[in-house]
């Protein structure tokens, strides 16, 4: 009679991930900012405890911080939508009319750069006509106007992200006491899942973030000594693509690589930034950022990629974002019910410890 029960666990187990994959998809608009607030908190926490020991109170921590976060976040946003309007050729009358001549490069530039160096380097005319017809159907015109009007939505979301992290920060102790009381038997078990969920996702934020910082740094440098126009839109892109797995760091590289080929086409100027991209990458993101991170979130490789896909198909680019923190956070809740142990292990990198040891 053992195995009906079980079979029906995980009947339930599905059911309730397909009707919270529903809400999420429907709800993305109210949930999305939360959850971006929680795990900005979340990564924010230590420094406000670390302050407070210089007897700092963490109510004005919290305000400077939200503050220097909403200041940079309009500024970089700001800064990138201007810079990809350039880009496109399609700069606000407000702008400078020779804005988009500084910058070396514009889409109809960008679209015949990519024409000439194909039919140039013998591409087969499959993929020549595939591109082709894949860049004509993109409207510009349309991104354009979507940039333009995105900035008051995107201020609107940060507001409320904003908002939302004054109030996490405001409320979290009561908050924490509230979950724990709700365990009551198993309170000291919730305590260490928590525990647990905020010291991997904190850790997993804050060496993201760095080698995030530190490779787009790197990429903006030598997109500069190599006088690639649009080199601080293409780093800034490279910082929040690496927050990406494995997608992210692949799309920040090829799309600097194709600059650099229309820019000059030739292999002198892609070449370098091709080998720049590569090299950075392989050593902070495949060897240094698994060896600081270690098994911290234990989690599979074909998970994350999976991960990556379904967030995205439910939250669109927000998504790819936050996919390995939500499921790392997930992997974690349901490690800790013996029901939905099996689910967790199957999303682990390995199994247990213990379940290796020869008998």
């Amino acid at each position: 009679m053992q195995p009906f029960p079980r079979l029906l666990s995980i009947c339930l187990v599905l059911l309730t991930a397909i009707m919270v994959g529903w809400v999420l998809s429907v709800g993305a608009s109210i949930i999305q900012p939360l959850v971006i607030a929680l795990l900005l908190a979340s990564m924010f926490q230590p420094v406000v405890r670390g302050l407070a020991r210089y007897r700092i109170p963490p109510p004005v921590t919290v305000i400077a911080i939200v503050s220097i976060f909403f200041t940079a976040a309009v500024q970089i946003g700001f800064l990138v939508k201007d810079r990809a309007l350039g880009f496109l050729g399609r700069l606000p009358a407000s702008a400078e009319p020779d804005a988009a001549a500084q910058a070396g490069m514009n889409w109809d530039v960008f679209v015949e750069g990519l024409n000439s160096w194909m039919s140039d380097h013998s591409i087969p005319e499959p993929l020549v006509k595939l591109a082709n017809s894949s860049l004509q159907s993109i409207d510009v015109d349309a991104m354009a106007a979507n940039l333009l009007g995105g900035g008051v939505d995107f201020t609107k979301s940060l507001l409320l992200v904003v908002l939302y992290m004054l109030f996490i920060f405001a409320e979290q102790a009561v908050f924490r006491r509230k979950i724990l009381s709700i365990f009551d038997e198993r309170r000291e078990d919730a305590r260490q899942v928590l525990d647990k969920i905020g010291h991997d996702i904190q850790r997993y934020l804050g060496v993201k973030t760095i080698t995030s910082l530190v490779t787009g740094v790197l990429c903006y440098s030598v997109l500069v000594a190599l006088g690639i126009p649009y080199a601080l839109l293409l780093g800034t892109m490279t910082f929040a693509l690496n927050y990406i797995p494995t997608f992210g760091s692949f799309i920040g590289g090829m799309i600097a690589t194709a600059v650099a080929l229309i820019y000059e086409p030739g292999i002198s100027p892609a070449l370098p930034v091709f080998l720049t991209y590569v090299g950075v990458n392989a050593v902070l993101g495949s060897y240094l950022e698994p060896k600081i991170l270690g098994r911290e979130l234990n989690l599979s490789p074909l998970v994350v990629i999976i991960s990556v896909v379904v967030w995205a198909g439910l939250w669109g680019a927000v998504g790819t974002f936050l996919a390995v923190p939500l499921t790392a956070a997930m992997q974690i809740i349901l490690a800790n019910n013996e029901t939905t142990r099996p689910i967790a292990v199957m999303l682990s990198s390995g199994p247990p410890r213990e379940d290796r040891r020869p008998k």
